[in-house]
């Protein structure tokens, strides 16, 4: 089967990222995320650079505001992807329970 674009996007991903981005679907800010996962801001800054990397095409996937960046549409509903899966992996009866 030949990978689509899709598939090879979801590819440059790992699981902290599906956590990163569970966790900014829950309105966790950058410096949030890095105390909750015990990581520095430039760690969490450098996955905000790979997720705009990756998944900015014809969308963005963080638009700047005012005092930081926050999420377009498209970037919440990647991130509402992300949580939904992080919760069908980590759950009784999951892939991973």
């Amino acid at each position: 089967m030949k990978p689509n674009l899709r598939t090879s996007k979801l590819r440059q991903l790992d699981f902290d990222d599906l956590i990163v981005m569970g966790l900014l679907y829950e309105g966790y800010t950058g410096k949030g995320i890095s105390v909750f996962l015990g990581l520095t801001p430039p760690a969490i800054s450098h996955r905000f650079s790979k997720y705009s990397a990756v998944f900015d095409g014809e969308d963005p996937f963080f638009i700047r505001g005012p005092s930081r960046r926050i999420l377009s549409d498209y970037g919440k509903k990647l991130c509402h992807k992300a949580k939904r899966l992080l919760t069908l992996l980590l759950n009784d009866g999951g892939f991973l329970a």
